[in-house]
């Protein structure tokens, strides 16, 4: 029987979990996000994405799919860390409620540069 409190899991899951509301603001962020990315929860939970996303272009196609209620799935993304840039595959879904989009459920996965661009070689946005 699982009886840890889901919140406290999420939380310290060795995978990076965010939540973006439909405005594009960071929301949540489990402390594996903060730590791969190297930003304090100030310098992230608040912000708006494309203060991290490097590539315009891929940040606007991730929205516009999660507005239209579909998922993300092993989606290449470059992310701008405290040090140097990140490469992340996303998977990602929206959280809705009465048919409204309250807020991105996002999981992601740092790769190597050479996974990701094997990743976008079969990639387009």
């Amino acid at each position: 029987m699982f009886t840890e409190n889901p919140e406290d899991f999420i939380y310290n899951s060795s995978i990076g979990v965010h939540a973006v509301s439909p405005e594009g603001i960071i929301i949540y962020a489990n402390e594996c996000e903060l730590d791969v990315l190297g930003y304090k929860k100030s310098e992230y939970v608040g912000h708006h994405v494309s203060e991290f996303q490097i590539d315009s272009n891929c940040l606007a196609d991730m929205m516009e799919r999660l507005s239209r209620f579909d998922e993300l799935k092993n989606y290449p993304a470059r992310v701008q860390g405290t040090d140097d840039i990140k490469y992340i595959i996303y998977n990602s879904s929206v959280y809705k409620e009465n048919g409204e989009f309250k807020h991105t459920r996002c999981f992601g996965t740092e790769v190597e540069k050479f996974i990701y661009d094997a990743f976008m070689k079969h990639f387009e946005f």
